[in-house]
């Protein structure tokens, strides 16, 4: 890389994190490694490795490596217990290593899995070989590594994967076994599976939509295959992803993941993992823009401390400093909020309108198979936020055959409207025809899309419910209008509001038959949280046919589970007859 002026600052913050956390596992949890799970143990290994040959840390020299003393760390008694709790870390990798190299673990011996840990022990490998004088803890672990690394690396270039980003997980790995122990067949294993493509959608969304893996595996790995296999484009698949996410950064911290494939989709998602990401193209690609997100990121609570100082020590990109250019106008148009934002493959759409920030979501994969790992089917569709004070979902249950929430099988955007809908149908089955009947009146066991049973579905005449549900969301100034549609059915609906706690509801009663539930019956409700307010509203009159609760639908009821989200609830029932209409509108009390 070119001269570049290095972040001391930021160094120095990152060493003084990684320093506490060290510090802090050490006095409450060092005891418990021979019980850590093989992931988990390299982690705490690599974060020793990283603090121990690291001149500016507490613990430098503590682990035998560097200069000598433990620093602030205590002397002798700390270098002591540095040295025994890196070899503990090795102990319990060797111990979960099985005959083919691999590590035990929940997935049993995983090539992916074993690879997320072959990754970090590459890592930590590479900071001990860069000392000059590894004390005789690192030196020993140094050579522990290389046997653990070289042990699995047949399984590694033979192994499968079962989720997308498993591919680039484990062609990092061998990526980095293959700088430090080169063979041909690493390489070419390596190059088999760069051949399927890398799975980025046109928008830059990966195929998981996951900001989760997005963070912690795909951009990860491919920067390490950039890096250790000479393979400099695939850089352009993580910009590409960089930048599909910068509008969609909260300003508390957080990162919209409601569209995602994976288990993030139910999760407020932390955005500080995906510091580095930036920080690290900001500085290579000279880029004002992921320079602005890197140093937005730097004010929230860092993220793995230990590992992030590990990387700095590899790649010089980390520790430069940022560029100073100014954003762009057309991604942070005003100061660093961001421009409104569209994933259509995603079927996400954000729009900010004065101090509002309003999304919403149709992308819900079709859920033929059923809820499933690997498919999105959250049902929020719109989130709602003025300031601090946060409408973190709306969902609609329907009283229709236990069909679940509405989740919207046609998503259309005009300008600022957003127009979701869905169509719902169920049968009742009449007598089967005489060609169809059998004496012994056994039929083969089938699913008709609601329940299975020995019935021969396909075989008989049937009578038709249908419900139509169109939802139509509308971002204006200040505010946002939901005009909800339904044709078809007339039964009972529920508007489940979910505000995040801490705040102050007003204009609402207890929801009957719902504890800790509230319900909106006439006029405008509000929630404020310190100086902000979101109004909501008109409600509608109670009817006691109609529950003020939120269904999952049959197939999580069945097996006694539940998609229902966390915070605070209101209610607005009605039935599905004609339009009702929603408004949310924001305010911020001057200080």
């Amino acid at each position: 890389m070119e001269t570049t002026t290095a972040d001391t600052a930021f160094r120095t913050r990152v060493v003084e994190a990684a320093d506490r956390s060290v510090a802090e596992f050490l006095a409450t949890h060092d005891d418990d490694a021979a019980a850590l799970p093989h992931r988990a143990a390299m982690g705490r290994l690599l974060a020793l490795a990283a603090v121990t040959t690291e001149p500016g840390s507490a613990f430098y020299g503590a682990g035998g490596g560097g200069a000598g003393g433990a620093g602030s760390g205590g002397g002798v008694a700390a270098a002591d217990s540095t040295g025994d709790a890196i070899r503990r870390c090795l102990d319990r990798l060797e111990q979960l290593q099985g005959p083919t190299g691999l590590f035990d673990g929940t997935n049993l011996c995983s090539p992916p899995d074993s690879a997320f840990t072959l990754n970090d022990a590459c890592i930590a490998l590479g900071i001990i070989r860069a000392l000059e004088a590894p004390g005789e803890a690192l030196a020993d672990a140094e050579a522990r590594l290389a046997g653990i690394i070289s042990r699995a690396t047949d399984a590694l270039v033979a192994g499968g994967v079962h989720t997308p980003n498993h591919r680039w997980e484990l062609s990092a790995a061998l990526a980095r076994i293959n700088a430090l122990q080169p063979r041909q067949d690493i390489a070419d294993r390596i190059n088999e599976w760069l051949a399927e493509g890398i799975d980025q959608l046109p928008d830059g969304m990966y195929s998981e939509r996951s900001a989760l893996y997005a963070s912690a595996v795909t951009n990860p790995s491919l920067l390490a295959i950039a890096d250790h296999a000479g393979r400099p484009g695939l850089l352009d698949h993580v910009r590409r992803n960089l930048m599909a996410f910068l509008p969609w950064f909260n300003p508390d911290g957080t990162l919209e993941s409601v569209f995602s494939r994976r288990q993030d989709q139910w999760m407020e998602f932390e955005a500080a993992p995906f510091l580095p990401l930036y920080r690290r193209l900001a500085s290579q690609d000279a880029n004002p823009d992921f320079a602005a997100a890197a140093a937005w990121l730097e004010t929230l609570p860092l993220h793995e401390p230990a590992k992030l100082l590990a990387l700095l020590r590899l790649d010089p990109w980390l520790g430069a400093a940022l560029p100073d250019a100014p954003p762009s106008d057309a991604i942070f148009p005003d100061v660093l909020t961001p421009a409104d934002a569209v994933l259509e493959t995603c079927g996400a759409y954000r729009f900010r309108t004065g101090g509002a920030l309003t999304t919403v979501y149709g992308g819900c994969d079709n859920l033929v198979p059923g809820v499933v790992s690997g498919l999105a089917s959250n049902p929020t569709f719109l989130r709602f936020a003025q300031g601090a004070a946060v409408l973190a979902g709306v969902r609609l249950s329907r009283s229709f055959f236990d069909l679940g929430p509405f989740r919207s099988q046609h998503t259309v955007r005009d300008g600022a409207t957003v127009r979701l809908s869905e169509e719902l149908s169920a049968n009742f089955y009449l007598p089967l025809p005489a060609a169809r009947r059998r004496d012994d009146g056994v039929y083969a066991l089938g699913h008709e899309g609601r329940f299975s049973a020995s019935m021969d579905f396909p075989g008989r005449p049937t009578v038709v419910h249908r419900l139509g549900t169109k939802i139509a969301v509308r971002a204006e100034e200040g505010q946002t209008v939901l005009e909800l549609d339904f044709d078809g059915a007339d039964t009972a609906f529920a508007l489940e509001l979910t505000f995040r706690p801490g705040g102050v509801l007003d204009g609402v009663i207890p929801a009957s038959g719902t504890p800790g539930a509230f319900q909106l019956v006439q006029g405008t409700g509000s929630y404020r949280l310190g100086a902000d307010t979101i109004e909501f509203g008109p409600g509608l009159p109670a009817d006691p046919d109609t529950p003020p609760a939120y269904n999952p639908g049959e197939n999580y009821r069945y097996l006694a589970g539940t998609n229902a989200s966390d915070g605070v609830k209101v209610f607005i029932t009605g039935r599905t007859a004609g339009s009702h209409r929603l408004v949310l509108r924001g305010s911020t009390e001057a200080p």
